[in-house]
């Protein structure tokens, strides 16, 4: 065992002497204390000498003998009869806790926000209170039922044969042995007959069940009966994918945003300055292959690619009005995008994804407008198989790409470089349209369709270009 591990467990059991641990720390000593051998000899080590410690003090303070010929007898017990005290205790302080009815079977990329269960890859969970901030993580539970929860997330564990999600998404997949196994929303319960199923829950009521394969039953607070749903077939109560789609809209149009946005231009340092596409003629949007109509006035730019069906493809189209920086040579250029949570698919249905950013060369296509931009009618685009995830190479140029991991939510990301530079410096109409795709393929029907700030976006930055000039 290293010495940071041996302080580790040796801060833990003082913390334990003193009554101070927390629940998850609790529950860490004790399984630890349960199935690592190493970590009961320490343990007991330290128990024998804070045993012979205390004996010594005790002798000390004791007035004085002439003469000992051998410890007396409470003496020489006092040391094992202390160890074995020790781990007794421990054992029992393991034993009078809840059975666990669920392991943490696998946590990616994971940010955890108020839980009050165990958070470590490989942790046995009693019932209790789990809140995923970002990333995927994977519950398995004691009936064979495993969930895997997409951030944001918070999923209370009920049983081995249930659990809540009080607001977030899920997928769960239920071998025939756990038939049966129930996911409880504010208002929907859902139970399963050996299936893979998703569950997307809001705390105002909200709730969108899915179903992929096999059969579930639902019911709703408020309805009479039961329905059942079979593989691709899905209810949604409350409208939950009209608010995924623009949760800052309303029935009219789109209120104006509550966040700051930059000026006219924004100063950073170093000679860098910045634009969004909010200033100026700047403008951004979305084009999906369905006939379904994109406003322009989203707070989403959502971006998806599927090999499994024609009518959910999706590109996201930014413009940024270049007139403040008209008669400067830019040296160098970065663009950036920030993920927000989807709503839309499931994310442990696409592995960590590639996105790649084009800029439009065919400076015609610049005059795209946000209420007007299709599928159809998009600059560099045709309805040809490969142009669902890429532009006419004649009519756009390759700047780079960027990768998001699996089950983020969270967080910039950005591309740079002597391309980008480069195609600023060759505009000569002042506007300039960068083209988005994702590259990565779903791995199953219903997979996420990513989802970056637009400008119409109340929470987060909109697309930003950041710039230095020479």
């Amino acid at each position: 065992m290293k010495a940071d591990e041996t302080w580790r467990w040796l801060e833990l059991w003082e913390r334990a002497r003193a009554h101070a641990l927390t629940d998850e720390e609790q529950s860490l000593l004790n399984a630890a204390v349960r199935d690592d051998p190493a970590v009961r000899a320490l343990l007991a080590q330290a128990a024998v000498l804070d045993a012979e410690l205390n004996a010594m003090e005790a002798v000390d303070e004791a007035p004085p003998r002439a003469v000992a010929a051998r410890p007396p007898l409470w003496r020489r017990l006092a040391l094992p009869a202390a160890a074995a005290l020790v781990s007794a205790g421990l054992v029992w302080l393991w034993e009078k806790q809840p059975s666990p009815v669920a392991v943490l079977a696998k946590a990616s990329a994971c940010k955890w926000g108020n839980s009050a269960l165990p958070t470590l890859e490989g942790s046995d969970l009693q019932p209790g209170l789990l809140e995923l901030v970002d990333g995927i993580a994977t519950l398995k539970f004691r009936s064979g039922a495993e969930v895997t929860l997409e951030a944001p997330v918070t999923l209370e564990v009920l049983s081995a044969m249930e659990c809540r999600v009080k607001k977030g998404t899920v997928m769960a997949e239920v071998p025939p042995q756990a038939k049966g196994f129930t996911i409880h929303t504010p208002e929907t319960k859902v139970v399963d007959y050996g299936t893979r199923f998703g569950v997307s829950a809001g705390d105002d009521g909200k709730c969108l069940v899915h179903v992929m394969e096999g059969l579930v039953e639902v019911e709703r607070a408020g309805e009479t009966g039961k329905r059942e749903l079979r593989a691709g077939e899905r209810v949604d109560y409350g409208g939950f994918i009209r608010q995924a789609l623009n949760p800052d809209g309303g029935d009219g149009d789109q209120p104006e945003s509550r966040r700051w946005l930059p000026g006219p231009i924004n100063q950073l340092g170093d000679g860098w300055q910045v634009i969004t596409t909010a200033y100026g003629r700047g403008k951004d949007s979305w084009v999906q292959s369905s006939h379904q109509k994109v406003s322009g006035r989203e707070s989403f730019l959502r971006v998806k690619f599927t090999s499994l069906s024609e009518t959910l493809q999706r590109k996201a189209y930014v413009a940024f009005d270049l007139s403040a920086f008209a008669g400067r040579h830019i040296a160098e250029a970065e663009f950036v995008l920030h993920v927000e949570p989807s709503d839309l698919g499931f994310a442990s249905l696409v592995p960590d994804a590639v996105f790649r950013v084009y800029a439009l060369t065919d400076e015609a296509g610049d005059a795209w407008s946000e209420s007007e931009l299709t599928w159809a009618n998009a600059p560099a685009h045709s309805p040809a198989p490969e142009h669902r995830n890429a532009p006419v190479a004649t009519a756009a140029r390759l700047l780079g790409e960027f990768t998001v991991p699996q089950g983020t939510t969270r967080g910039a990301f950005a591309i740079r470089g002597e391309a980008l530079a480069e195609c600023l410096n060759a505009d000569s109409n002042g506007l300039f349209t960068l083209i988005v795709t994702r590259v990565t393929d779903e791995t199953a029907s219903s997979g996420l369709a990513h989802a970056f700030a637009s400008k119409e976006n109340t929470r987060n930055t909109p697309p930003l270009l950041k710039v230095r000039l020479d």
